[in-house]
């Protein structure tokens, strides 16, 4: 699944001379070059950062801006890229440190969030890229998040309220409120950005219990928001991101997503390039950035059964010209991938992709895979992973269950205080439909999640009536208990919202629900063999979670396995260590569904250990083996 050079998504440099993106993969990671003129691609630069993450180009020319986590631990570190050379332009140690602005009015500076000074709060600097020097423009004291205007300006902050609602204030201190957001509206409710002249206010928000719209909130000093106009809405969908324009900050393009992503215009005006867009590439455009007004365009192309391809695009001369391939050396998959909007016993409907080999025979093993967060969704768009299952042979499901956002404020609120109970429900409702409709065999189903759906799925084969083949958890989730109460420290402003959406350790009846509900204490009804795969430097769920997990499984005589990363985080980023796990997870997956033999351990220079109980293979003690 890791094999082959892997591009980023690319960006554009504001003068419109370049196009640069990160290459890994199974190289070193390199930032690419491409003349935007030539229309090829200019020089490779090596050196990059290891387990750098994101490019940016600044309003500098000529100089870009990357962030790195060296070790997964998420303390990330700002590089600057100037004249083909990395330096560091900010690191903080033990922080975290991210980008929270660019702008053309400002364009030697970058505005930078840093929790250096208290782990659960990020402050504000500008850091001045010619002289290195930082000047602090806001101390966090106890807020979520802050809004910056194009001057660097905090024009508003937002605080969390013990229940789970959120406040958006011009000025906490003076009890200037701006906007109240009810808990109900909360994930749902985001914030966009700012016209240019700081008038407006542009923020998504929900529409009734199942809508979304976007609209323009008149932002004066001092006063509550009013309404100015609501420039789009939709029904079960999302509004993922909009694209505005340069001078004027007017939005003009939005992406929308109910089963797949689209670009919507907001004014007649600006269908017609969008149209000849879509007919160059005889497919759905997604717009990725425009620059010099909107002389050039960033696009990507998104299928099922291949990666995304990018592509400029100047609309005033109708001219295409290719970019770049996510995945240059990977071949279209011979799969399917598909929507359905799935019957839940509650009436409602999940919209579910579904994905196996083109040429398949009915009730296949099957693959149910749960997505992370919960509070995220999964899309038609090709995804690694859900390929790389359906390439196996397998039939998998993917489910956007309740919890996952962009389907409405109802859609997400029916997980409160859910998680381990009728949110389970509705995995199991799309497995008793892929089964009615003869697509799955139910003697062999295997469940497959990471974070959130690790967690999902561990509970699942725990608590479920239903037999399973096996579980593949990776950085599980396996005691909520302990993570409510324990949240990582730049997660705990928003402790509120986590108590109100998956309970209080410290209520008596919900702590109690919380420990029947977590995988650990159930050990011993999780009856099919389990992988657990974890990196040690995980920053958000600790690898506790899986040690404590293959412990209770040990102890209870169940077969399980733990794959441990050293050098790795909540992701598991480096390209050998991506291969071994890969290799595990399919030698298992193919023993437990198919009854394949026993793949020997991955070999090369990952860093993975794995561990296994001593039921995990009857010729096996328990053991630590190095690959």
């Amino acid at each position: 699944m890791s094999a082959g050079e892997l591009n980023g998504p690319p960006t554009m440099s504001a003068d419109g001379r370049r196009i640069a993106w990160l290459s890994s993969g199974d190289a070193t990671p390199r930032l690419v070059l491409f003349d935007v003129a030539r229309r090829r691609i200019e020089s490779r630069i090596t050196g990059t950062p290891d387990r750098v993450r994101a490019f940016s180009w600044t309003h500098l020319p000529g100089t870009g801006l990357a962030l790195a986590d060296a070790t997964g631990s998420e303390e990330w570190s700002l590089h600057r890229l100037q004249d083909g050379e990395w330096t560091v332009a900010a690191q903080d140690s033990g922080a975290q440190l991210r980008i929270a602005g660019l702008s053309p009015r400002r364009p030697a500076e970058v505005l930078i969030a840093t929790n250096a000074r208290d782990p659960e709060h990020h402050d504000y600097d500008v850091l001045d890229l010619r002289t290195g020097e930082r000047t602090r423009v806001l101390r966090n004291t106890g807020f979520a998040a802050c809004y910056f205007d194009a001057d660097f300006r905090p024009r508003l902050i937002e605080t969390v309220n013990p229940d789970g609602s959120r406040d958006v204030w011009h000025d906490r201190a003076a009890r200037q409120l701006f906007l109240h957001v009810p808990h109900e509206a909360a994930l749902v409710t985001r914030f966009s950005h700012f016209s240019a002249d700081g008038e407006l206010a542009y923020f998504v928000l929900p529409e009734g219990d199942t809508g979304t719209c976007l609209v323009a909130l008149r932002c004066e000093e001092g006063e509550q928001a009013s309404e100015e106009k609501t420039l789009f809405s939709v029904e079960r969908a999302d509004i993922a991101r909009v694209l505005a324009d340069s001078a004027s900050g007017r939005p003009e393009y939005l992406e929308v997503e109910r089963f797949r992503r689209r670009m919507v215009a907001l004014e007649p005006t600006l269908e017609e390039p969008l149209r000849a867009l879509r007919r160059r590439l005889v497919a759905q455009p997604l717009i990725l950035e425009r620059q010099l007004g909107d002389r050039y365009w960033l696009v990507a192309k998104h299928q099922t059964d291949s990666d995304a391809k990018y592509f400029g695009y100047e609309p005033a001369r109708d001219e295409l010209w290719p970019i770049s391939h996510a995945r240059p050396a990977r071949r279209p998959s011979s799969i399917f991938c598909r929507v359905a909007d799935v019957p839940m016993r509650t009436g409602e409907r999940a919209v579910t992709y579904l994905a196996g080999p083109r040429e398949h025979d009915r009730a296949k093993p099957a693959v149910l895979l749960v997505h992370g967060g919960p509070w995220r969704r999964t899309g038609l768009e090709f995804e690694l992973r859900r390929a790389w299952l359906a390439e196996q042979g397998y039939f998998v499901l993917e489910p956007n269950f309740r919890g996952s956002i962009g389907f409405g404020a109802r859609w997400v609120n029916a997980a409160d205080r859910q998680w381990g109970a009728t949110m389970q429900d509705d995995l199991e409702d799309t497995l008793d439909w892929a089964i009615r409709r003869g697509y799955v065999d139910p003697e062999r189903i295997a469940l497959v999640g990471g974070s959130y759906g690790g967690y999902a799925v561990l509970q699942l084969a725990a608590t479920s009536a239903r037999a399973f083949s096996c579980v593949v958890a990776t950085s599980p989730l396996t005691d909520l208990v302990d993570f409510v109460a324990n949240l990582p420290a730049p997660w705990r402003t928003a402790a509120p919202m986590v108590r109100r959406r998956i309970g209080d350790p410290a209520i008596s009846d919900q702590r109690r629900q919380l420990t029947q509900r977590s995988p650990v204490n159930n050990a011993a009804t999780l009856g099919c063999p389990v992988l657990l795969v974890h990196g040690a430097n995980d920053a958000r769920v600790p690898v506790e979670m899986s040690s404590r997990m293959f412990l209770a499984l040990a102890r209870a005589g169940g077969d399980a396995t733990l794959a441990l990363f050293p050098d790795e985080g909540h992701e598991i980023v480096g390209a050998d260590n991506q291969r071994a796990k890969d290799e595990l997870i399919a030698g298992f997956l193919a023993r437990q569904l198919r009854g394949a033999d026993e793949p020997p351990d991955p070999q090369g220079s990952s860093s993975m250990r794995l561990l296994r109980s001593p039921n995990a293979l009857a010729t096996r003690d328990m053991q630590e083996v190095p690959c």
